[in-house]
């Protein structure tokens, strides 16, 4: 069963292996919804990854392991992609990515999207958090985390590493 998350300004779909698997080769036309160039090319590196791992993964599973595109209501355009690098591990966290196309940044849209993602993966049992690891240079990404209430745990060299937990904090 496709699931479909929506938000105020936002719809977020997640994409079958067929849909990653077109993005990839950069046929579009197969996909239901128009995206956003500018957006493909930010998560273009990562698509094989996330391709990969699907090809392992129970059909039931695979929201945890896909990008879910992120579309604008009002255009119904896709402008950028979430999703967790895997279903919770053993601790119950699971790491998110985003990325959303420059044109669409600095709007709050990021930001809704993963509060409505983060809602969706608090209804897990199973899922005790979320983590994120940002470059220490990205701003942007930085104050999408903090909106969202995610706290630093942690630093190296080149990233700061966050963390949203749900027992203490219900959502974003």
């Amino acid at each position: 069963m496709q699931i479909t998350l929506e938000s105020e300004r936002l719809f977020l779909k997640p994409l079958s292996l067929n849909e990653l698997l077109n993005i990839k080769n950069k046929e579009l036309g197969a996909l239901e919804t128009a995206v956003d160039i500018e957006a493909l090319d930010l998560v273009d590196a990562a698509v094989p990854k996330k391709i990969e791992k699907m090809k392992k993964v129970y059909e039931e599973v695979h929201e945890w392991y896909t990008y879910w595109l992120i579309i604008d209501k009002n255009s119904h355009r896709g402008i950028g992609f979430i999703g967790f690098k895997g279903s919770p591990d053993e601790r119950g966290y699971s790491e998110v990515g985003y990325s959303i196309s420059p044109r669409y940044r600095k709007r709050g849209l990021m930001t809704e999207a993963l509060q409505t993602l983060a809602e969706w993966a608090q209804a897990f049992r199973n899922c005790k958090g979320i983590t994120a690891k940002v470059l220490k240079t990205n701003t942007g990404s930085i104050r999408v985390l903090e909106h969202c209430n995610f706290k630093r745990v942690s630093s190296d060299e080149t990233d700061h590493h966050y963390a949203l937990n749900f027992h203490v904090q219900n959502s974003c």
